[in-house]
């Protein structure tokens, strides 16, 4: 009997053990490191780790230019590659998916104005005691009143940054415009040299020594490094790699697109190894520190390449680029995971793949299960986290994915804009729309690029729409996922947010005392799940964004609670930022 119980003693501890190796990285103890890297505008073919090694540009700059991305493509190797990985068409809409790990149709409102109410991986992070750091682009704000833009972008848990497109887009390549850490930096028209490099001031060179220092000072703490690259987006410009070094030193800083002048297509190519440059030197600076086997990597594409670029694959076909498209090549990305000793590599192929399906909002879930943290409101979360699968586990969580899209529109456009879908793996479905009424059905089997139907629509920037597979003719296969794909469209159907309310087992406080407030929602499957907490008078007691109360000194405040539904939270300098004439709840807090 005692051996029994022995052996029960030492099977639970080394249960206990694994888990907190699987949650916080290593047998130390010591907390997972997450680096997440978002390309700017590539397709999954952009990554050489894909099978494709070749561009041609359709406007005759290049054809069948040879490019590597070694860096990535060694991430990939010792680590997992992703197969089905997919974002939005564009990449604002996936950068608020993205942070918040929720689809556009919960916390989308209008380009660049998410609001500071809503809840991203940076707040979880910094929540959770880890050092946050943001550098690249940005573009989801513009600030409000009460906060500038160039400071807003702490209001997202961010501790250090240092961006591109902040309080205005700008020039983000040769002499560009960045706010670094609340302070604006323009460098248009500047003559002189940057001192690191000797060369022209060049964007991503600088926002890459900003992370890299990023890691330097965090070195001996648990840190979240989100890199939202600003390469490889138009306009094109070379590279200070690239040959000859004059091309560079001497490309016109101002763009003029489409070739006219500062924007030259023939240096995509570049533009994408110089991207994987730059993220070889993340992994060496990791390595350098030390922390290297203790942090989870993360690649990722924002949305697919420009539709005038085509990936030439290895039977020389060609994969064309259809940014903004709803299609494959405007959705699919690379995706790269690499843990050493806990992301395992193939041991009998060049790269261990995940043939799952893996939408951008599974990042956050993902990386908060990997480092072990809590996610705040996590009921409100689309994302399914595939951190086991990563590690190795069978299976495929996801089963399809839903996406309501209405791309550098405002939420109120969606009649006249939007775009809904769901999709798995063999089959889409899309909502019924003025130009579609009985919608549209595509077997992805056999037609990726959505390609088949008798009428065709051409819709905003040259994007045409095909009818799809006549509805009358489809197999009982087909039959069977359109209905299935059908009641995925019907149970996301939006629901508006009816009634608040405020959970409060604590209405009167002592000073000093800090509670967790919670709310209701009706009904409990709406959409716009996100709230907005506010109080009348913070120097008495103040609630953060979270519902979380402090109470200050004595005396009396009210504590309320409005719905995104209908108080419109936006961050792009409108005054009020939100309104306060909606669905609402409110409590009267005493503190003694």
């Amino acid at each position: 009997m005692k051996k029994i119980l022995w052996f029960k003693l030492v099977l639970c501890t080394a249960l206990m053990i694994n888990m907190v190796t699987n949650a916080y990285g290593d047998e130390n103890g010591e907390k997972t490191n997450i680096v997440l890297i978002l390309i700017d505008d590539l397709s999954h073919y952009g990554v050489t780790a894909y099978g494709a090694n070749r561009i041609t540009s359709n406007d005759g700059k290049f054809t069948n230019k040879v490019f590597a991305t070694p860096n990535i493509d060694e991430l990939a190797r010792e680590g997992l590659r992703v197969d089905h990985a997919y974002a939005y068409p564009l990449c604002e809409n996936t950068r608020v998916a993205l942070m918040s790990g929720k689809r556009n149709d919960r916390n989308y409102l209008r380009p660049k104005s998410l609001h500071a109410s809503d809840i991203t991986f940076g707040d979880a992070f910094k929540n959770a005691g880890y050092a946050t750091g943001l550098f690249g682009k940005w573009k989801q704000t513009r600030g409000t009143k009460e906060v500038p833009g160039e400071r807003y972008i702490s209001e997202f848990g961010w501790d250090e940054y240092a961006a591109f497109d902040v309080t205005k887009q700008g020039q983000r390549y040769i002499n560009p415009n960045l706010v670094i850490n609340g302070k604006e930096y323009n460098y248009n028209g500047r003559n002189d040299l940057d001192p690191n490099t000797g060369r022209r001031w060049y964007g991503p060179d600088i926002v890459n020594r900003h992370a890299l220092q990023f890691i330097e000072d965090n070195r001996d703490k648990p840190f979240f490094l989100y890199y939202p690259m600003i390469l490889v987006h138009d306009e094109h410009k070379p590279t200070p790699l690239t040959q000859p070094a004059s091309a560079f030193d001497n490309f016109p800083e101002i763009a003029q697109y489409n070739n006219q002048g500062g924007d030259d297509r023939q240096y995509f190519p570049d533009m994408i190894e110089y991207m994987d440059h730059l993220i070889g030197k993340v992994v060496m600076k990791l390595d350098e520190v030390g922390v290297r086997n203790n942090t989870l990597i993360v690649v990722m594409g924002d949305n697919g390449t420009k539709e005038v670029f085509g990936h030439v694959l290895p039977d020389d076909t060609v994969y064309p680029g259809r940014k903004g498209g709803n299609a494959d090549n405007g959705l699919h990305v690379p995706l790269v995971l690499n843990y050493p000793t806990v992301v395992p590599a193939s041991k009998k192929e060049e790269y261990r793949t995940y043939q799952g399906l893996v939408n951008l909002t599974d990042i956050y879930p993902t990386v908060a299960e990997a480092a072990g943290i809590d996610m705040p409101q996590a009921e409100h979360v689309d994302g399914i986290s595939f951190w086991s699968q990563a590690k190795g586990a069978e299976g495929e969580p996801r089963k399809y994915i839903y996406t309501w899209f209405i791309g550098n529109n405002s939420y109120e456009e969606v009649d006249e804009v939007g775009i809904i879908y769901a999709f798995n793996k063999e089959f889409k479905r899309y909502a019924p729309t003025k130009e579609f009424p009985k919608g549209r059905f595509f077997d992805l089997r056999t037609d990726p690029l959505e390609r088949v139907g008798k009428k065709v629509v051409e819709a905003k920037f040259g994007k045409l729409r095909y009818s799809g597979i006549p509805l009358d003719s489809l197999t009982k296969e087909q039959q069977k996922a359109y209905k299935e794909l059908g009641d995925v469209l019907e149970k996301n159907t939006m629901r508006p947010v009816r009634e608040v309310q405020i959970l409060a087992p604590y209405k009167t406080l002592n000073v000093n005392q800090q509670v967790q407030l919670s709310y209701h929602l009706s009904p409990a499957n709406a959409q716009r799940a996100g709230v907005i907490w506010h109080s009348d008078n913070p120097l008495i007691a103040s609630v953060n964004k979270f519902g979380q109360v402090i109470a200050h000194r004595k005396g009396q405040t009210t504590i309320r609670l409005y719905s995104w539904q209908d108080a419109y939270p936006v961050a792009n300098n409108r005054n009020p930022s939100y309104l306060t004439n909606g669905v609402q709840d409110a409590i009267d807090v005493e503190v003694k």
